[in-house]
């Protein structure tokens, strides 16, 4: 198996530590991750660098919400999956209608439906860009 390269856009480390065991105890070593605690950051890294997808919290020093989401998906040529505390089906829906392929709850997301949701949001991504 090849190994999943991960860009995690997250400032709190509580939830930065949760995501990293939550991919090791599902992927093993089967995986990279790159984090980046800032939007900023973030979008420099994708300006040099490519990743299999992207775990995004939408609540961030430097942005907020939908427009952090409408302005990553310009950047990249990833599938993001939203990582969020914001339990809002109207934010929710407007994240997948605008490209999202997940939108996962921080707190309720189990190390399987992490795993899952990556696994599926890289085969969904990859079979609708052809």
């Amino acid at each position: 198996m090849k190994k999943i390269k991960i860009l995690l856009i997250e400032d709190t480390p509580e939830d930065i530590g949760f995501v990293t065991i939550q991919l090791t105890e599902s992927f093993g070593q089967d995986y990279t991750l790159e984090k980046s605690d800032y939007f900023s950051k973030a979008l420099q890294l994708l300006s040099i660098k490519t990743y299999d997808v992207i775990i995004l919290d939408l609540s961030l020093p430097d942005s907020y919400g939908l427009e952090t989401f409408k302005t990553l998906i310009k950047h990249c040529n990833s599938p993001i999956i939203v990582y969020t505390g914001l339990l809002h089906e109207l934010i929710k829906k407007e994240m997948m209608e605008s490209g999202a392929q997940d939108y996962l709850i921080k707190g309720q997301t189990s190390n399987e439906t992490l795993k899952h949701s990556i696994i599926q949001s890289i085969k969904n991504y990859n079979l609708n860009k052809k």
